[in-house]
């Protein structure tokens, strides 16, 4: 896996490599009339990574707009507020919980206001716009996630492996979630953005990058067969897109092809389904 070097700083800097793909379930495509893809996604592997799924409410009659309007209007935020992120993540001294806190309520008070903005340039209720959302910020020492609703945050970790046959040690690809399940009070029910947003439902954190190799953010179409129920377990097909995404190998109609599969489809609800996938080289864990 190349590298890149920082010209503030001249420390090398790992090369990440970013998917991400939004496909309409089959209860969407089969309805009357047919319905949109309500997942929107946004996946950039820049010198600031980031990755950003929002997932619109079913009974919403305007979440798909409202979940691609949010995709936007969060890369554009990160963009923006590039000099407080790099304070943030790529410094050797972790942040103060309370400057994480005060970070991750102005992302979420961002989200709720530019939907409630868009909402209203058209002349309609925020609640016809509302959606989910994951966001995940990279930096050079840290990861800043935060989820509202449903849906899941997936990390890749190189973990040692024991020698084989008298083998060199190597490393092996280890998931894990964060965050609860992020579903509402009642069944089928979850936390959305719009205008009744409190930030006491927002969940966020920060992850050490130190042997991070793969972030994935899917909504909970794609989840729904990719991590169980109480998000203890989650399928090895993650590993296998993320090293195909590393080694150049993986393309949108390669994810598009798995989730409209016999296998992926059967025994689920027909639910959009989306993921935005960052991945670095196994070898490439000691750099930040």
């Amino acid at each position: 896996m190349p590298v890149e070097t920082d010209i503030r700083n001249s420390e090398p800097v790992a090369v990440w490599s970013a998917l991400s793909v939004a496909t309409a379930g089959l209860a969407h495509l089969e309805g009357t009339p047919p319905l949109p893809c309500q997942d929107a996604v946004g996946a950039v592997a820049s010198s600031r990574p980031v990755l950003v799924v929002a997932d619109g409410a079913g009974s919403s009659p305007a979440s798909d707009l409202g979940a691609r309007f949010l995709v936007a209007a969060m890369l554009r935020l990160a963009d923006t507020l590039e000099a407080q992120l790099a304070w943030l993540l790529d410094g050797r001294v972790a942040p103060s919980p309370e400057a994480l806190h005060q970070f991750a309520e102005l992302l979420a008070r961002h989200a709720q206001g530019s939907l409630v903005d868009r909402a209203a340039e058209q002349s309609r209720p925020a609640r016809d716009l509302r959606c989910t959302l994951l966001l995940a910020l990279v930096g050079r020492e840290r990861l800043l996630w935060l989820k509202v609703g449903d849906g899941e945050i997936v990390l890749e970790r190189a973990v040692p492996s024991d020698a084989q046959e008298g083998g060199e040690p190597g490393l092996l690809p280890h998931l894990s979630t964060l965050g609860e399940r992020g579903k509402g009070e009642f069944a089928n029910q979850t936390i959305f953005v719009d205008e009744r947003l409190v930030f006491a439902q927002v969940q966020y954190g920060c992850e050490p990058m130190a042997a991070l190799t793969g972030i994935a953010l899917m909504s909970d179409g794609a989840a729904e067969k990719l991590v169980s129920l109480d998000g203890e377990q989650v399928s090895g097909q993650l590993s296998l897109w993320l090293d195909d995404l590393r080694q150049g190998r993986l393309r949108q109609r390669d994810l598009v092809r798995c989730f409209y599969s016999e296998g992926f489809c059967r025994g689920t609800g027909g639910d959009d389904r989306s993921i935005a996938l960052l991945a670095r080289g196994l070898d490439e864990v000691g750099t930040p």
